[in-house]
């Protein structure tokens, strides 16, 4: 299977346990691996045949505006059906990254991955 990796997508999230960590958006990376037939497009040279990276950026960025997250692994999971929505794409792995402010001391980052699939 072919595959588009889009990696280090620099993101604002609605995101956390608490109402008060909810409140005001956090920083969150996210990486995309998205497996989809990408023949035509190395055929042809031609947008139409694959997907584009600035529309796929874009519907990532409008998906965290849509809902406000309790946890990480609900919002990897809406950035998963989000992406599937385009019919190209087969399957996705998204990777999820946060900075938690609680565990500045103890981490550097907490990260989930979802890999789903329209099969």
């Amino acid at each position: 299977m072919d595959k588009i990796y889009i990696s280090g997508i620099s993101c604002l999230a609605h995101l956390g346990v608490t109402p008060a960590e909810r409140e005001n958006p956090q920083e969150i990376l996210v990486n995309l691996v998205l497996c989809l037939d990408l023949e035509a497009a190395a055929d042809t040279d031609e947008l139409d045949s694959t997907v584009d990276y600035v529309g796929i950026v874009g519907k990532l960025k409008t998906a965290l505006q849509e809902k406000r997250f309790c946890l990480l692994e609900s919002l990897a999971g809406q950035l998963c059906r989000s992406l599937l929505s385009d019919n190209k794409i087969e399957s996705v792995q998204v990777t999820v990254r946060k900075f938690p402010e609680a565990l500045r001391q103890e981490v550097s980052y907490v990260e989930v991955e979802l890999t789903r699939s329209n099969l």
